[in-house]
């Protein structure tokens, strides 16, 4: 850590409640929570004896970034050790639906039976499919991040820190990935072994915490910081080709994990189902990692094409009288709905719930599946919350976090879904609905300067629940602009009369009118040109519109 921190950094600390600046600014493995707070030591060795005793072990998990990281995690892990008497269920998102399903169940288990089950990113809700295995006499443990709904189910072992954790303990907001690596880490305890060194599971650990957009804070922060180290060091041959293929050749960070690689180990649990990602991940010779990194490429750009139509779809039904978006077409794909609902709250900023099939539409489909987003102050699983209570019956099933969620609802009972939850959503006070450009604090142009810019950084990793920090700046001097990016973007140069300052601003309102003085939000970077370095500002809205 620099020996003077600026006063701005100290402020911007103080103001997002940083406590303990040394911990903050410089997190080491060292402050981690412990892994027995989570699991304890007999709960480990309860698996343990599975593991000593080489019986069969199942690990089934969802099939997105996290779980399949998360599951990955843990395959290695028994790899490494040498216990290979283990197998992957993965659930196809099109036929088994999210979470534990019986009929995939009884199917793998009639195939090849199992003694252990282990989850991992789903289970916590899933009473009935815990019944069902421990009636074959399959030992089960779940581990799961989400929030339980109502009663617990009765695995031999529940580990879910929003179970047993209180909101402000530091590994209350780890993602599915980081508790198998808590696990992990618990295992070797109870397994007296000396290797491997767990920080080489950092890469996919760090991948799914950003990937899954939970909180950057307490552990979460620790994991994400020494996992980039990995990552861009000695990260597995899986990813390391994934990045090749995705032509990063610059230090990953977490936009890289958020936008370019999370996408791409997303696309194959979107489109099909997700074993070339899992496959991937556990993958260790480079030409076989090659083709799945190819086919996980193919897919991304599939994906992003259906989204594009749907998007496009998806705007000519908007009304703009209603408070929500909530729409159903029976031929879009349910897997990628959820990012073109994201879309569609990033422009009308509405809370959002897209309907979709699947893949191959068929006139039978009794039931339909959502993805919702939400904005800043609704909770959209609170929302989903009330209506099943108010609504018994309405809702097959469902689940999620305060920003996104999932649910199943039958086909006919569409309408009814629609008009229920905008009479729920729009019962809540109007302000919420104002969107407004959020800052931290306001700066002067004087205050950009290359020594804050660096020390701003300090704060990284960036993401969710640790976001980077955004400035005000009002009634700024323009001293010349002109359009660049086929007229897209504006390029602008900004002074106080002794300080000249360029900023970017990507996609800028159609009808913003530049006048003498602007103000405005943005970040702080740094530009290179001409062989140096220099301050610019990356505005990304006005303050006022």
């Amino acid at each position: 850590m620099v020996e003077s921190l600026h006063p701005i950094l100290m402020e911007l600390l103080k103001k997002r409640g940083v406590r303990d600046v040394r911990q903050f600014l410089n997190p080491s493995p060292k402050d981690l929570e412990r892994s027995d707070f989570l699991i304890n030591k007999e709960d480990a060795a309860f698996i343990a004896d599975f593991i000593r005793l080489n019986k069969k072990i199942a690990i089934y998990g969802d099939y997105d970034v996290d779980g399949v990281s998360a599951c990955a995690v843990f395959g290695r892990f028994l790899r490494d050790i040498g216990f290979n008497n283990f197998r992957f269920i993965i659930p196809n998102r099109f036929k088994d639906g999210y979470g534990l399903n019986i009929d995939r169940l009884s199917s793998e288990y009639e195939k090849e039976g199992f003694d252990l089950l282990i989850t991992f990113d789903c289970g916590i809700n899933a009473v009935e499919e815990v019944k069902f295995l421990k009636s074959k006499g399959v030992s089960v443990v779940i581990t799961d991040h989400h929030l339980p709904m109502g009663v617990l189910p009765g695995a031999d072992i529940l580990i879910n820190p929003k179970v047993v954790k209180a909101a402000d303990d530091k590994d209350y907001h780890l993602c599915a990935a980081g508790i198998a690596f808590k696990l992990i880490h618990m295992l070797k305890k109870v397994l007296n072994l000396k290797s491997p060194d767990l920080k080489r599971y950092l890469d996919m650990v760090s991948l799914a915490t950003v990937a899954d957009i939970v909180p950057l804070i307490g552990d979460n922060r620790i994991l994400v910081k020494y996992g980039l180290d990995v990552m861009n060091d000695s990260c597995s041959v899986g990813l390391n080709t994934l990045k090749k293929v995705a032509k990063i050749d610059e230090k990953v960070n977490t936009y890289h994990y958020g936008f370019i690689l999370g996408p791409r180990i997303n696309a194959s649990g979107r489109l099909e189902i997700a074993d070339a990602s899992l496959q991937l991940l556990m993958e260790d010779d480079e030409e076989k990692a090659e083709i799945l990194a190819s086919r996980l490429e193919l897919l991304n750009r599939q994906r992003k094409q259906e989204c594009d139509s749907i998007l496009e779809e998806a705007n000519l039904c908007v009304d703009s009288d209603k408070k929500t978006i909530v729409l159903f077409n029976e031929v879009w794909n349910k897997g990628v709905v959820g990012i073109v609902a994201s879309r569609l709250v990033e422009r009308y900023y509405r809370p959002t719930i897209l309907f979709g099939t699947g893949v191959n539409y068929e006139e039978s489909v009794e039931f339909i599946s959502g993805s919702g987003r939400s904005i800043d102050k609704i909770d959209l699983f609170e929302v989903l919350c009330e209506i099943d209570s108010k609504f018994p019956g309405l809702l097959e099933k469902f689940g999620g976090h305060v920003k996104a969620c999932g649910l199943t609802i039958h086909r006919t009972n569409f309408n009814d879904f629609a008009e229920i939850f905008e009479k729920t959503v729009s019962s809540l006070p109007s302000d919420i609905f104002k969107f407004t450009v959020k800052y931290d604090m306001e700066l002067r142009l004087k205050d950009v300067t290359l020594d804050l810019i660096d020390q701003i950084n300090l704060m990284a990793p960036f993401g969710y629940g640790n976001e980077t920090p955004r400035f005000l700046f009002k009634d700024v001097d323009v001293r010349e602009y002109r359009l660049v990016g086929d007229g897209k973007h504006l390029s602008i140069t900004l002074t106080d009369g002794y300080n000249n300052i360029k900023g970017i601003w990507f996609n800028f309102p159609e009808d913003l009118e530049i006048n003498n003085k602007i103000s405005f939000v943005a970040f702080l970077e740094k530009n290179f040109y001409n062989g140096n370095f220099y301050p610019q500002l990356k505005i990304i809205g006005e303050l006022e519109r």
